[in-house]
């Protein structure tokens, strides 16, 4: 027979927990259930908060349904513009409690089955949103149009 005590604990801890440090780590989900994940400095980043839109739809082609879960350490103008766009894109998206604060992501996009995805890091996958644009020729001036 099971101690009783001992169960009531368990229960009212929410149960025994798989993997508590991979869920610590990924912001409250399996590692497996992934799409991608952004670190703090990259989740603060204006570039990355610019591109947001065009990588939830990139992702949406892959799976369905996406969660996006947002670090509390996250600056708080982007905790609401990530928490927005998320929202208008139908996609469920929390801002995870101060329990995940040992975690060195700001921001975690996830499916609720598991997925295969070669890279993760949303920085390196979309890194065309830290490159450089080309800058445009300067137009030249009136003065060495009409002198050379």
């Amino acid at each position: 027979m099971t101690d009783v005590s001992k169960q009531i604990l368990e229960k009212a801890n929410g149960g025994l927990k798989l993997n508590p440090d991979e869920q610590r780590r990924f912001l409250g989900t399996f590692e497996e259930r992934v799409l991608g994940y952004a670190d703090l400095e990259t989740a603060n980043d204006d570039k990355f908060q610019k591109g947001y839109v065009s990588i939830l739809e990139s992702l949406k082609k892959e799976t369905q349904p996406l969660f996006v879960k947002i670090s509390p350490q996250v600056e708080f103008d982007k905790q609401v513009f990530y928490l927005k766009q998320s929202k208008d894109a139908d996609y469920q998206a929390t801002i995870v409690s101060e329990d995940h604060n040992s975690s060195p992501f700001g921001l975690v996009i996830h499916s609720d089955t598991p997925v295969q995805a070669s890279e993760k890091d949303l920085r390196k996958v979309f890194s065309d949103l830290w490159q450089e644009k080309e800058m445009e020729k300067a137009p030249t001036s009136l003065w060495k149009k009409w002198f050379g």
